[in-house]
């Protein structure tokens, strides 16, 4: 029997949940293709403070406050010589250790229970495009399945991509990492600079306290992997208090490579997660970034399906993964850039020192728009935060008989929108004092009232005209911000 569902994510970590349960809400059927049987360990525990606002938002708030994982955990930071810091977690955000095995298995069992379809274990054994559907094969322990989907979600992590389809954004790593008993350790996050590369340590859920070295992989070929760390730990400050009896002789180890995927939309089949991006994981908000992109792409994929729009949800969906990627690379470079390490010699500092941006190479008009914004330079806005707004009243029985004049420096681009879960392309304000493109000023559009706008119109004839458009009190709000920006004049 064949079954017919309008999406397929193939992937239950994070990222893929994060799709399934909001494409469900929008009122899509939705099947989740998952390989391995829940609960399966998996590295990525800690999750930076952003990571609520979405569990919150996607009905799962409450699984992050199981008493098994560690809130509020300080965080001690020696980056680049000198003193270590000690960031207290209201200086450094909530952010929290879980036990990602019991976390991934609870949301799973959300999402099934608000109606996703599962398959597990299974796996997408072939697919075929044609007519517009895709038809899988999925393999499972009960038999063969046959589905049939208008889009297919690839949220399998690195398993979802070839190594030539990737686009490397910096010089890849090699992690090793371990456990000693968390007595043998401070109760707080630890994070240091060494000469081979960086080392981060936290406690984890379980009475462990885990630790993660970074260094290069070709540096440690033929090196013994517990030689390798020892050898960084003893050169640390913060670190060094780990003995070496104490090191666990079952280290792992596992290649590190920030990228994004070169052709991440194709067809009617798309990548999310990790099979889209991977971040360094210096910043630790890999997680975070997976789940929240995965919003942006759910609302693409409603866009496409609910209102046949496929040129603006792809395009939206592949400005949002640049942008994604862009900003977190960025971040990363000035961030190692800080490490006090520019005249190292070690193959990790010296491989960052050297990457250069304009030699990646392009294949398509998607990978080139990620080269053009890593490129760019930061916009240089003013502070985005305009003067303090003057008293409305007495501003607008100044204003009442003045011409509206528009500054010579304001310009409007076409910027993408989302309104009840669509993205649509709208007209926004570009000022030198405002920090982005605008649309919206609290829900209120405002281009529509500029465009309104006639040749001659007072300040009085405006506010008459902008009352036909939205309530007084809005009015009001629009008129404060835009002469307090310098927009109007």
């Amino acid at each position: 029997m064949i079954q017919d569902f309008e999406i397929i994510v193939v992937g239950a970590g994070p990222a893929g949940l994060t799709a399934a349960i909001r494409l469900l809400e929008m009122g899509h059927s939705v099947a989740l293709v998952e390989q391995a049987a829940f609960p399966r360990p998996q590295i990525g525990e800690s999750l930076s403070p952003g990571v609520r606002a979405i569990f919150d938002y996607l009905g799962a708030g409450h699984l992050l406050e199981d008493a098994y994982y560690l809130h509020n955990i300080p965080a001690r930071i020696a980056w680049g010589g000198g003193e270590p810091a000690l960031l207290q977690p209201g200086q450094r955000g909530a952010g929290l250790m879980v036990d990602r095995a019991h976390l991934d298995a609870k949301l799973l069992a959300l999402a099934v229970g608000k109606g996703v379809r599962l398959f597990q274990p299974a796996r997408m054994a072939a697919s075929t495009f044609q007519n517009d559907r895709y038809q899988l094969k999925i393999q499972s322990a009960t038999g063969d399945h046959r589905i049939t989907c208008r889009m297919v979600l690839d949220a399998r992590g690195r398993n979802g991509a070839h190594a030539r389809e990737l686009m490397h954004l910096a010089p890849a790593s090699v992690a090793l990492w371990t456990h000693v008993p968390a007595n043998k350790m401070p109760c707080e996050a630890r994070i240091e600079t060494v000469d081979e590369g960086w080392i981060w340590g936290a406690p984890v859920p379980g009475g462990q306290y885990r630790i993660m070295a970074f260094t290069d992989p070709d540096s440690i070929k033929g090196m013994g992997h517990r030689d390798i760390m020892q050898e960084m730990l003893s050169r640390s400050q913060l670190f060094g208090i780990v003995a070496a009896d104490h090191l666990n002789s079952n280290l792992k180890t596992c290649l590190v490579s920030a990228y994004v995927h070169s052709c991440p939309w194709e067809h009617q089949f798309i990548k999310i997660g990790e099979a889209a991006f991977a971040l360094d994981p210096l910043s630790s908000t890999g997680v975070e970034a997976a789940m929240r992109f995965s919003l942006q792409a759910a609302i693409a994929v409603h866009t496409m399906l609910a209102a046949g729009e496929h040129g603006v949800a792809k395009s939206f969906y592949e400005h949002k993964l640049a942008e994604a990627v862009t900003i977190h690379s960025r971040w990363t470079s000035e961030y190692y850039a800080e490490a006090g390490k520019a005249d190292a010699s070690f193959p990790f500092w010296e491989k960052r020192r050297r990457f250069r941006i304009d030699e990646i190479a392009v294949v398509n008009d998607f990978t080139t728009l990620v080269k053009q914004r890593l490129m760019q330079r930061p916009a240089q806005h003013g502070s985005g935060n305009p003067a303090a707004a003057v008293p409305i009243d007495p501003l607008i029985r100044f204003l009442w008989d003045k011409p509206v004049r528009l500054s010579g420096q304001l310009a409007f681009s076409s910027e993408f929108a989302v309104t009840g879960n669509r993205v649509e392309v709208r007209r926004a304000l570009v000022h030198p004092n405002l920090s982005r493109p605008m649309i919206y000023l609290n829900q209120i559009e405002v281009p529509p009232l500029l465009h309104a706008l006639s040749e001659g119109d007072t300040y009085g004839t405006a506010i008459e005209t902008w009352c036909r458009i939205v309530p007084y009190q809005d009015v009001k709000k629009v008129l404060g911000f835009l002469w307090s920006a310098e927009i109007v004049q």
